[in-house]
């Protein structure tokens, strides 16, 4: 697919999500009358969350945006199920791209662009898989693109990221809910992201750094 024609289905897909959210009256910095939308269409609110929670991933926009929001909407608990759902939907879209239409879609120069992270996932599988995924700062959804393309199990990239998101995505969930509400629990939780963050940025740095043998 030439850069053109991309650039142009990345509008229009910007355009369709701008469209739905104008027309359920959510393009709005009141978040009571969000609330009340949501408390009129319970069901459908939730299914419209998921699903601009999933085609995110055609974005590459980073998920914490969204578990935040979740949050904030419907509550950390009821937010990290939403949010957890939408990530195996996303990343499974994902894996089918990168699997199954990587000569349609991602063509040779994806491979060349992301030889790095190919390779260390040749090497180290689904250890490196997990670590992208629960380091806040890497491409996660690039790293889920990257195995389908070197045909790791569906199940078993499944099972790593969730695994390696779920616990992020919970405490990410607390930092959306109302700041008067769980205090010490939400200082906990910032301490926690930044070690996670600083020790998988750092291990991620020195699987990264070390030298290639010829």
């Amino acid at each position: 697919m030439k850069k053109r024609s991309k650039f142009i289905l990345i509008i229009i897909l910007w355009l369709i999500i701008v469209a739905v959210l104008y027309s359920q009256g959510l393009i709005t910095t009141d978040v009571n009358k969000i609330n009340e939308i949501i408390g009129k269409n319970p069901v459908k609110m939730r299914g419209l969350f998921i699903i601009l929670s999933t085609v995110r991933v055609l974005f590459f926009i980073p998920q914490t945006i969204f578990i935040i929001i979740g949050s904030m909407l419907f509550g950390p608990y009821e937010g990290f199920i939403l949010s957890t759902f939408s990530l195996v939907i996303s990343h499974s879209i994902m894996y089918v791209i990168g699997r199954y239409f990587q000569k349609q879609l991602l063509e040779e120069e994806f491979l060349e662009k992301n030889k790095g992270i190919i390779d260390i996932l040749k090497k180290h599988g689904y250890k490196i898989l997990a670590l992208g995924i629960a380091c806040p700062i890497t491409p996660s959804d690039l790293i889920t693109l990257s195995a389908a393309c070197i045909k790791l199990n569906y199940k078993k990239c499944m099972a790593t990221i969730v695994m390696a998101d779920a616990p992020m995505i919970f405490l990410y969930g607390f930092l959306g809910s109302g700041i008067e509400d769980n205090f010490f629990f939400k200082i906990f939780a910032i301490i926690v992201i930044v070690l996670v963050s600083y020790y998988t940025f750092v291990t991620w740095s020195k699987i990264n750094s070390k030298p290639k043998l010829i």
